[in-house]
């Protein structure tokens, strides 16, 4: 909780401050606008060690649980990355490249899915 409050004061000012400067040094204003998102997400990163726990056990718990697990947790760091990148994309006035980049997103998260896809749908076929 004490992190979701830091980021959102450190979002909130950073905006307010691009905000200000996007008028006389628009350049300026996008830069900041990234340092402070990626400044964001590094401090979100200490909060993944319990994820990492759970994914363990998990693996430990199941005889497939590599298969099931990894697949899940990359689908989720695509979608942070490619919303971060496309949100970037979109505050520097780039919709085409933003759009790009969501498709890019979609198309590896669905790359890194198919062995968990294919797993399941063999896991259907033979209950059937």
């Amino acid at each position: 909780m004490e992190l979701l409050i830091k980021a959102s004061a450190v979002g909130i000012a950073a905006g307010l401050i691009c905000l200000v400067i996007k008028k006389s040094n628009p350049e300026l204003s996008a830069a900041l606008g990234a340092a402070a998102a990626v400044s964001i997400c590094f401090a979100a990163v200490s909060f993944t060690a319990p994820l990492r726990e759970l994914a363990e056990l998990i693996k430990s718990m199941t005889s497939s649980g590599e298969l099931f697990i990894a697949p899940v947790m990359k689908c989720a760091a695509i979608a942070i990355v490619t919303k971060l990148a496309s949100e970037l994309c979109r505050d520097s006035s780039q919709s085409a490249v933003a759009s790009s980049v969501e498709l890019a997103g979609s198309v590896c998260a669905l790359s890194v899915a198919m062995p968990l896809i294919i797993s399941m749908l063999k896991t259907i076929g033979a209950m059937a």
